[in-house]
């Protein structure tokens, strides 16, 4: 009974490891995955009634909380619904009530939203991390006002795109825990990348006492200074203005905005009087409830705190909206939604029910990481998002499809299944599974309605079928240079040199990745030196194929002749857009971030070493833009 209590949950049983043979989930692990998803059972009598329990609550309804269908195909729905719809039902959400029953219906798209920059055409665009931005004006971390210029300044060179890391909001009372992909909340945005120059220009409040030239000196960011500073330049702009018609404003169109902002006005209120609170679950237990008299006593006492952390996404928002359309970009700018949430996260605190809180996001082992990955991000618990008529998921999509032409999804995988560790069993787990169909038709439909393209983060183990589901959906593939030959990349797919997880080109053309992992004891000696001989044997095979291929000439070199030939070889892939990474486009080998660390490399902190002023004039990117100019025409 556990195991068919199991199936009903949607829990594999077993799975194909990294190898390709199969792993079988121990009985330990199937009942705290069980527990984590709110089924509080030890033997298989206890599953017997939890399962009979559930198939009488489904019982009860005469229909399923929600039904997702494609456009034409109302057939597949119960009479009484097709009834309330018509025969031909367009695109869109469709809350009924047969029988006095709440009922969803979603009619979507068979494809997802493409742009005509890329229906049969070649494109290339520029990928950034924002805050490692240098430029002469912000205050030590990449900000709006640079995403303005850089959208300029890839729009003179012929991109047709800006990619970015995850915007999402993250922790002002925690500043050094800068990951984007742990956010406090996917819904907003990271207030740290306010132009606050620009901000103060505007309602002409001067700024001029606080100091942010080391800020700007600084060989990573600062992340306590940077919030430090441009949180008393924050505050005293909003001291100087009224915000209260902005604040109102902005709460109307995203109501979601309030939690957050309280949960920020609480953490920093409760950081001040403890500094060792790290999370939601150590605040007194009278404001755990998001909707219980401690939070509308705390609202009341706080009011003007929270105002303010409503109005910086006020204005995040709004600089975010000008710096994409600061010059014309066929497809414009290109986020990235983050798999999950912190669990200490603002989007936790205001809706626990919607997470499986004692479950966390990550891998199964492989050759790289023996133990698994345990991302520490608790999954969308898959009843809640049935029973809500997967509210929590489109409110996700349409927020990170804000002042977006394409949006990356990250682990796009999780659009089928999820691999869940219990939290007492942190090296053990199994797959948790999504209705993939309907997953996929509401981020087709929110695709359409936003004129947003969707790219899937599809690396690593991916479910037999998943890439070629996907390609029907128009859903474009992820594809890496170190990982797959480019003429054998799909069309439909987004090619690359590295991720922000690999090392810049120069850097892996040198071996200083090798060179890293034998400095963090990953290796010993005798392992890095056998790496180093199969690199060298690896860069010449590639040398000579760029020769031949007439990208590179035989006694060039120089970096940028090498990075130019590479962009060159990548530029004649099939895949519609390449992306340049901007490490690249500068010549650096500093990786963004290498995964397995945390305080050992200074992830998520990395400054680019070129002012973006100097940028359309750097010999490597100009000549990386001309060589994708004329192969992508």
């Amino acid at each position: 009974m556990i195991d068919r209590l199991l199936a009903y949950a949607g829990v594999d049983d077993r799975y194909a490891d990294a190898f390709g043979a199969p792993a079988v989930v121990s009985t330990d692990t199937k009942l705290a995955i069980l527990q984590g998803l709110g089924y509080g059972v030890d033997t298989e009598a206890e599953a017997a009634r939890a399962l009979e329990q559930q198939h009488e609550r489904d019982a009860a309804r005469a229909f399923a909380p929600v039904y997702v269908v494609r456009a034409g195909e109302a057939e597949q729905l119960p009479d009484a619904l097709r009834a309330q719809l018509g025969p031909a039902p367009e695109l869109g959400y469709y809350d009924l009530q047969p029988g006095g029953e709440t009922v969803r219906v979603i009619v979507v798209p068979p494809v997802a939203y493409v742009p005509p920059a890329l229906d049969g055409k070649r494109a290339w665009g520029l990928a950034a991390q924002l805050y490692s931005l240098r430029s002469r004006t912000n205050w030590g971390i990449g900000d709006f006002g640079d995403l303005g210029a850089l959208v300029v300044g890839a729009s003179k060179a012929g991109a047709v795109a800006v990619a970015l890391n995850p915007l999402h909001q993250l922790h002002l009372s925690k500043p050094e825990s800068p990951s984007p992909y742990a956010p406090l909340s996917r819904l907003f945005l990271n207030a740290l990348y306010i132009d606050v120059e620009a901000l103060a220009g505007k309602h002409a409040v001067q700024l001029r006492d606080i100091d942010r030239e080391p800020l700007r000196q600084a060989h990573v960011v600062a992340y306590g200074g940077v919030a430090a500073a441009k949180l008393a330049a924050l505050e005293r702009i909003f001291d100087a203005i009224d915000a209260t018609e902005a604040v109102a404003a902005f709460e109307r169109e995203h109501p979601a905005v309030r939690a957050a902002a309280i949960y920020e006005a609480i953490m920093e209120y409760e950081r001040a009087r403890q500094e060792t609170v790290f999370t939601w679950l150590q605040w007194p237990v009278e404001l755990h409830d998001r909707n219980g008299a401690g939070i509308a006593r705390f609202e009341r006492e706080h009011g003007r705190r929270i105002a303010f952390y409503i109005w910086l996404q006020s204005v995040a928002d709004d600089q975010l909206a000008r710096a994409a359309s600061a010059a014309p970009l066929e497809i414009g700018l290109y986020r990235d939604l983050a798999v999950g949430v912190d669990l200490a996260s603002a989007d936790v605190w205001c809706d626990p029910r919607a997470f499986a809180l004692a479950l966390s996001v990550g891998a199964p082992p492989d050759p790289l990481n023996p133990r698994g990955q345990n991302w520490g991000l608790p999954p969308f618990h898959p009843r809640a998002l049935t029973d809500r008529g997967y509210a929590p998921f489109i409110e996700l999509l349409r927020a990170n499809m804000r002042h977006a032409g394409a949006l990356r999804i990250d682990h796009v995988m999780g659009l089928k299944r999820l691999f869940a560790i219990p939290r007492d069993l942190p090296h053990a787990g199994a797959y948790l599974n999504y209705d993939f169909e309907a997953m996929l038709g509401i981020v087709a439909l929110e695709s359409v309605r936003n004129g947003c393209m969707i790219v899937g983060e599809d690396l690593g183990t991916v479910p037999e079928g998943f890439r070629e589901r996907l390609a029907q959906a128009r859903i474009f593939s992820t594809r890496v240079l170190l990982f797959e030959r480019p003429a054998e990349y799909p069309a439909d797919s987004v090619a690359s040199t590295g991720t922000h997880d690999l090392p810049p080109f120069a850097a892996w053309w040198d071996g200083e990745d090798i060179v890293t992992r034998e400095r963090l004891g990953w290796i010993d000696a005798d392992v890095a030196e056998r790496e180093r001989r199969e690199r060298e044997e690896t860069r010449d095979r590639l040398r000579r194929t760029l020769v031949e291929a007439g990208c590179l000439a035989g006694d060039d070199d120089s970096l940028t002749g090498l990075l130019a030939a590479i962009y060159r070889y990548l530029g004649r892939s099939p895949s519609r857009l390449v992306l340049v990474q901007l490490e690249d486009a500068v010549g650096s080998s500093e990786q963004v971030n290498v995964p397995g660390t945390v305080d050992q490399e200074p992830n998520w902190r990395r400054r680019m070493p070129v002012e973006l002023e100097e940028l359309p004039d750097h010999p490597v990117f100009r000549a990386i833009a001309t060589v994708l100019s004329e192969e992508r025409t």
